[in-house]
């Protein structure tokens, strides 16, 4: 277990031991500012001496994890759960909203043209921003208890589509199934004939939608045969 320690100037030192926090804070030469982690805050001068400190952060969609060593030893480790109801709660303000909307107001301006930050170019969307925001906050709370020198970020990528099907799904996307068609969406319908797989065309509707056999939310994937 280690103390974080910041100087005057809240500038991150190197931590200590509880046994060196524990004389410092009844000698009355440092305060308790942070009780998780227990950080403690120098109130007189420090010569500033800092160790090359490299943290190192593993993305995640759900999970985020990040330590921090200096000469081998680990001086902070932590798992972040990044947040997964943001959908649902843009979906609730969304009903909210619409009610609001279905009252009387008379003298309200229409708001549905007023969107312009949902066409702005380079916008993320607000439950990736959240993630990515997640992580920011992380880095700069790590650097605000330890002087970091050095920050190692593990990226990853991975074809799920070759995970569930080695060799199979993509041959077919590049080469002989979906050649000469937009997007998956077009070359399901011509495969079925332009014509509604659950009436046959009873309906003698033409208007046409594709749908997935295994729903996206229950991990279904995009493939034609889904």
């Amino acid at each position: 277990m280690l103390v974080f320690v910041i100087n005057q100037n809240k500038k991150p030192l190197m931590p200590c031991k509880p046994s060196k926090a524990r004389k410092l804070l009844q000698a009355g030469k440092a305060k308790v500012v942070r009780n998780t982690p227990f950080t403690i805050k120098l109130l007189f001068g420090s010569s500033g001496y800092t160790q090359p400190v490299i943290a190192g952060m593993d993305t995640g969609s759900k999970v985020v994890g990040c330590a921090a060593i200096a000469n081998g030893k680990v001086l902070y480790q932590s798992e972040i759960y990044l947040r997964e109801n943001v959908s649902k709660k843009m979906e609730q303000r969304k009903m909210y909203r619409r009610t609001r909307r279905g009252r009387k107001t008379r003298y309200r301006p229409s708001r549905f043209a007023n969107r312009g930050n949902s066409r702005r170019e380079g916008r993320l969307a607000p439950s990736i921003k959240s993630k990515l925001e997640a992580h920011f906050r992380e880095k700069m709370f790590v650097e605000s208890l330890l002087p970091v020198t050095e920050w190692k970020v593990e990226l990853a990528s991975f074809d799920i589509h070759k995970i569930t099907n080695p060799g199979g799904f993509r041959d077919r996307i590049s080469g002989r199934d979906l050649k000469g068609f937009y997007n998956v969406k077009a070359y399901v319908l011509a495969r079925d004939g332009y014509t509604c797989q659950h009436c046959r065309g009873k309906s003698k509707d033409f208007r046409l939608h594709c749908h997935h056999i295994v729903f996206r939310s229950q991990k279904g994937t995009d493939a034609p045969e889904n």
